[in-house]
């Protein structure tokens, strides 16, 4: 019988192998076709017939094409479905949009931060590009403005040299687009097209061929459909007991009061933001993003310390300097940019199951704005370390 692994052919099996290939396929996630009047056997990654858009905005378009085309030469290779993307047009359709920005730096020192929308959750490639740690900085996650109507991955890189963009982009692209599509599945060598590969070294180093089994006498076994169908409901169902057994989640909320000032025309929101940890696992290190809309006409006020005067002016407890933080040095002229203002713990912090923390003593300020606009204060979480993003219950809305 023949086999075919990702499009591969990987020469012939015997007949008997095949229930323990549509056995391993079923446990690892696999796609599985059996053609008995062709006698062929098709193993496909789950990655195969996923549909990617990819957009590349570099100040160079050759270098756009190249990236272009290197990407999607390996993507095509995982069976998944690629388009390249020039317009600013709302995508509709597909499992992911990823696109590559970049700006130059004003040194020689080279960063990369993540865009994700909400849409796309609990993502996390910080350690997928840990191995450009040395020569590229990481310089976290933001939100990217709700556009388009599926998941959308946006990789920012500052640098100033081209060369660099048109070495490593490629690589940092498929890193991230992979990690998104594949989540917390731990990838297989068929997923990744890895032994694909580890034949075609074999072959040209003059070695035997290992595509060709010999074929043993032997009784035809192989499971039916249902056979096969339970043992992927029996793969399901343990992951479900899995994830049941460690799982990391919170409510999140605002608790606010609006006081209007007919004098100025203006508005006072005093408020609370609270997480309460519903899961049954601690929830480590929260990093939270209040997003303004219009960034310009809401201003953000109470106890939370820029960053190089958390340890003077912090409460101090048993456990040292306590409170909250603004994210960066640059953080407000970010902010003014993006109109998103993270904040983080003083220290390291945990909360435990049952437990809640909250960011006490809020106080937003909104500018008056024309007739029929909207103002809206939205709240986010990110628990970096167990890939966890999720978004406040409520959000704080003004209607002038």
């Amino acid at each position: 019988m023949k086999l075919s692994i990702n499009n591969h052919d990987w020469g012939t099996i015997p007949t008997h192998s095949v229930a323990a290939i549509q056995f391993y396929c079923a446990e690892n996630n696999l796609q599985f076709h059996l053609d008995e009047e062709e006698q062929k056997v098709e193993v496909k990654s789950s990655l195969h017939g996923k549909k990617v858009w990819l957009s590349v905005n570099t100040t160079n378009a050759s270098i756009n094409n190249e990236i272009n085309e290197k990407v999607t030469g390996v993507l095509t290779d995982y069976g998944i479905d690629v388009s390249t993307k020039s317009d600013t047009g709302r995508i509709r359709d597909g499992d992911l949009f990823v696109d590559l920005v970049s700006s130059k730096s004003k040194g020689d020192k080279r960063s990369i931060s993540v865009g994700y929308n909400e849409r796309l959750n609990s993502i996390n490639v910080k350690k997928n590009l840990e191995i450009y740690k040395h020569e590229l900085s990481f310089k976290g996650y933001y939100l990217i403005p709700e556009h388009h109507a599926i998941p959308h991955l946006r990789c920012s890189i500052k640098c100033k040299d081209e060369e660099f963009l048109l070495k490593e982009a490629p690589a940092i692209l498929t890193h991230c687009v992979l990690k998104t599509l594949l989540g917390n599945q731990k990838p297989s060598l068929l997923d990744l097209d890895v032994l694909h590969l580890f034949q075609a070294a074999s072959n040209q180093s003059g070695e035997s061929d290992t595509n060709t089994v010999e074929k043993k006498p032997s009784k035809e076994i192989h499971m039916d459909d249902k056979t096969y169908e339970e043992i992927k409901m029996r793969k399901a169902n343990r992951k479900v007991r899995e994830a049941q057994e460690r799982k990391p989640y919170a409510e999140i909320y605002f608790d606010y009061n609006v006081i209007p000032n007919r004098k100025s025309e203006r508005y006072s929101i005093k408020a609370d933001f609270f997480i309460k940890n519903t899961g049954n696992v601690d929830l480590m290190n929260p990093k939270i993003c209040f997003r303004m809309d219009p960034p310009d006409k809401i201003e953000i006020g109470g106890q939370i310390l820029p960053p190089e005067m958390s340890e003077i002016f912090s409460l101090q407890g048993q456990n040292g300097a306590q409170g909250w933080k603004y994210m960066g040095k640059d953080w407000l002229e970010k902010a003014y940019s993006t109109g998103e203002y993270w904040i983080e713990t003083i220290q390291e912090s945990f909360i435990p199951p049952g437990e809640t923390i909250a960011v006490e003593g809020l106080q937003f300020t909104v500018e008056s704005l024309k007739e029929q606009e909207v103002s809206t204060i939205l709240g986010f979480v990110l628990f970096e370390d167990q890939d966890l993003q999720l978004s406040s219950n409520n959000k704080i809305k003004i209607t002038f």
